[in-house]
């Protein structure tokens, strides 16, 4: 593991990566950042603790949509393998 520091809405945080993803979480982190930005912008908001609230709220529906959107896509993909599986076998 390697410990690196990253920066979210002007403080700093210590985080326990593997080398290969610390490229990533830096990058979650200016996605975080821009996004507070965003909202700040957008609805005044200048209390840290509610853009990173926003911010958290935006990401997690985020992530249910993309699961949501992923699994239904799986799953119909997985049902048309298996009625062309169950053609073959009947013919």
């Amino acid at each position: 593991m390697k410990n690196i520091k990253i920066t979210i809405s002007g403080r700093e945080y210590p985080v326990n990566v593997t080398p290969e993803t610390a490229g990533a979480m830096r990058k979650a982190a200016e996605m975080v950042n821009e996004q507070a930005k965003q909202f700040q912008a957008a609805y005044a908001i200048t209390d840290p603790r509610d853009l990173l609230a926003m911010c958290a709220l935006q990401l997690a529906y985020q992530n249910l949509e993309y699961t949501g959107t992923f699994s239904e896509s799986v799953e119909e993909k997985l049902s048309a393998i298996e009625s062309a599986l169950d053609i073959e076998e009947n013919t």
